[in-house]
């Protein structure tokens, strides 16, 4: 009973977390992305790492992914929980996070006031539309958040754990009993630190400009505080060294997949608006166009209005840890434009800017701007602003979910019972794009089953061999046996003939032999790669 009394608070935001998170999260339609998860972890650990090396993501999130489904299978419930029970982890790491790194031990007034201040950015996390949209999906997003979160609070521990210890030697009280335990507990926070650096480097490439923001924020602490005393960055050297260490046998491999990114690219130009427009997502969790005029007007406004917050907070804040939020909010966002002008030196359009890369910043974003609203006075103004951004909050969660309408959107789930339904014996099941083939086969090996002898292949108009599709395509996850070159040569007259196909990934209906007809097209409209996207079923009589 005290354990609950004492935590209170926190156990109903974390059980307000899980239940947001859980909301409709099974009624969004598995899709591509997802599908890659989910049938990568299929294979046996040696064809799974040669089949990741492949790709283009590092392999930590499908090893724990893989670790989970020994115990809780690979239905849709138990992948994308995997997303929930990390999303929910940041939560908590961010209350824990919050909780030591914003509290003075020399205040019992401030320390009240701070303790607030860890329950309100829990709070926020725990109801962001931003952070409960990647719940959805059997991705790494919410994993990385949460080790990003983890590796900084252990950075801080570490590093104030050290300072301390030194405080009291310059005190001539050295050997004492604390003493022992801060040198014995700051080397372990260390340790820990580069575990969970180590960990984010090979969840997703993204996570290297956190890592690297954590890194500098230390470097930056110890020049602060150490001046040339260079003895007392040996602990902070020796976990630069184990991070390294730990990326380094997959460098070669990075490399490769770097290279193999420049050669296909997939994700659209930045443009002026890519910046703003996250940061809207980030702070407000609704939707945007950023080609609206009357849109782009608000960008700048809400741009404005988070210089203004991120200033306050660097003013107001006394802890020397506000930069180390600021470094983990703003390194992506510098990566992302340094990949650009790089590409643009040479002569490329070609950029890394997807608004889900920013969910590991967002978490730190929150932490500003629940810092910013909490030191408002006076606190009645403060308290009644928090709340009007929690309603607003949870407007923008409901507003989302019903803008989605997944009531009327069953996509790849529907086309692949309905297939289920219809498909007979003999049939032909061929799917025009790589882009739903693998979350169709999901379906098909996990709910929906075809008929025995019955296999989806997946049409490459000529493409005989893996080795001519590209990594955008899928190829870790394709065998010869999949692809079907040409439609005639699998096909005999009176055949039976079920093709499924998208409009979304810049796909289009495939172009059939002529002497097939039209019998029946069913189309299963889907939210996911956006809302909007529409699966078809074309049923086809060959004559």
């Amino acid at each position: 009973m005290a354990f609950i009394k004492k935590y209170f608070w926190l156990i109903v935001i974390l059980v307000l977390a899980t239940v947001l998170r859980f909301y409709h999260n099974l009624d969004v339609s598995l899709w591509h992305d997802e599908a890659f998860s989910a049938l990568m972890i299929r294979y046996g650990w040696g064809e799974m790492f040669r089949r990741l090396a492949l790709d283009v993501h590092p392999p930590m999130y499908y090893i724990f992914l893989r670790l989970w489904h020994y115990v809780f299978g690979d239905k849709l419930l138990s992948l994308r929980g995997f997303s929930i029970f990390f999303g929910v982890l940041t939560v908590w790491a961010t209350w824990l996070f919050v909780k030591y790194a914003f509290i003075s031990h020399h205040s019992s007034e401030t320390g009240h006031q701070n303790q607030k201040m860890a329950l309100w950015a829990a709070l926020l996390v725990a109801i962001s539309t931003f952070q409960l949209q990647y719940v959805t999906e059997a991705r790494m997003y919410t994993m990385g958040a949460f080790f990003s979160v983890l590796a900084a609070y252990f950075l801080v521990r570490a590093l104030r754990e050290q300072k301390e210890f030194y405080d009291d030697q310059k005190r001539n009280m050295p050997n004492l009993p604390q003493d022992i335990r801060l040198k014995k507990y700051y080397l372990w926070y260390y340790l820990w630190f580069a575990v969970c650096a180590g960990i984010m480097d090979f969840i997703h490439y993204y996570l290297l400009f956190t890592m690297a923001a954590l890194c500098l924020y230390a470097l930056v602490y110890h020049i602060y505080h150490y001046r040339l005393n260079y003895k007392r960055y040996w602990g902070l050297l020796l976990s630069y060294i184990a991070i390294v260490l730990f990326f380094l046998p997959w460098l070669k491999q990075f490399i490769f997949q770097y290279k193999q990114v420049s050669a296909g690219y997939w994700i659209p130009q930045m443009d002026i608006w890519s910046i703003p427009g996250t940061l809207w997502t980030m702070l407000l969790g609704i939707g945007h166009d950023n080609a609206n005029a009357g849109t782009q007007r608000m960008l700048i406004v809400v741009t404005l209005f988070v210089i203004f917050f991120f200033w306050r907070f660097l003013q107001k804040t006394q802890y020397f840890e506000k930069w180390l939020v600021l470094f983990a909010t703003l390194a992506p966002f510098g990566g992302a434009i340094l990949f650009a002008i790089l590409a643009r030196l040479k002569g490329s359009t070609t950029s890394v800017f997807e608004e889900r890369y920013f969910l590991f910043a967002s978490t730190f974003f929150i932490i500003t701007f629940a810092a910013w609203l909490s030191d408002i006075k006076p606190k009645w103004f403060s308290v009644s602003l928090f709340v009007v951004y929690v309603l607003f909050n949870f407007y923008g969660f409901f507003n989302y979910w019903q803008g989605l309408n997944i009531a009327a959107k069953p996509g790849m789930n529907g086309a692949a019972k309905f297939l289920h339904s219809v498909v007979a014996a003999k049939d032909h099941v061929f799917v025009g794009t790589s882009y739903e083939f693998f979350n169709y086969k999901y379906y098909d090996y996990t709910y929906y089953p075809l008929p025995n002898g019955v296999s989806p292949l997946l049409f490459t108009g000529g493409r005989s061999d893996i080795s001519q599709i590209s990594h955008v395509e899928g190829v870790a996850l394709l065998e010869n046996q999949d692809l079907l070159p040409s439609f005639s040569a699998a096909v005999h007259p009176a055949d039976t003939v079920w093709l499924l196909w998208t409009d979304a990934f810049g796909s289009n209906k495939p172009q059939v032999p002529p002497n097939w007809t039209q019998v029946d097209e069913r189309d299963f409209n889907d939210v996911r790669p956006w809302v909007g996207t529409n699966i078809y079923v074309t049923e086809y009589k060959v004559n």
